[in-house]
């Protein structure tokens, strides 16, 4: 695109226009734009990222959820299992917060894998949403994204400090994801990913 929004390729055809929402096109005439936006189609001359659906606030807050829940009740197994778990007399503690913390680190690194493999985790699977590469388009991203993305819930085991980075991420995400037109969050951006709806 120029300065003025017209593309760098005059010929005429379907571009994506700067301003217009993500995912469309309209036709160029060779000197200005007609119509409304439309859909993007696959060979529409879109590129990538201009293309791309990028998933909402909702949907991304809906498959943190879920996450959490899988988390939370996978831990809750694993320390029930392994750990010392006492849930006798209505009341519930654990103790063996070095198992907390294995158990903890260890799903995390169980969903960062199936970032890497599958380019989603569990509640965005469910939600119809999946894991790119900064172009847009390539998924899985790959082990070295996949971790980079994941660092703050990794780190997030550690005790104390932990806490405070998930919930600093968390917060600034929020933040982000409502003023971006990719809908970034911290993580995306540490991981230099995209999170698209398929």
């Amino acid at each position: 695109m120029t300065d003025n929004g017209s593309p760098q390729n005059p010929a005429p055809g379907y571009y994506y226009a700067a301003g217009d929402p993500p995912g469309t096109v309209r036709q160029w005439d060779g000197a200005q734009w007609l119509g409304d936006p439309m859909p993007a189609p696959p060979s529409a001359g879109a590129t990538s990222t201009e293309s791309a659906q990028f998933g909402s606030l909702g949907s991304r807050l809906g498959a943190v959820v879920i996450d959490f829940v899988i988390v939370i009740a996978i831990s809750f197994v694993g320390l029930l299992v392994f750990g010392d778990v006492d849930t006798g007399d209505g009341g519930f503690s654990a103790s063996g917060g070095a198992e907390q913390i294995l158990i903890g680190f260890l799903v995390m690194v169980v969903m960062t894998a199936l970032i890497a493999v599958k380019g989603a985790t569990p509640g965005k699977m469910m939600l119809g949403l999946t894991i790119t590469t900064e172009d847009g388009v390539t998924t899985p991203p790959g082990a070295q994204k996949a971790i980079m993305r994941s660092l703050p819930y990794l780190i997030g085991n550690v005790p104390v400090l932990g806490f405070f980075v998930i919930v600093g991420a968390l917060i600034a995400s929020l933040i982000m994801i409502s003023n971006d037109p990719e809908n970034r969050s911290a993580f995306d951006r540490i991981g230099n990913t995209r999170v698209i709806a398929k």
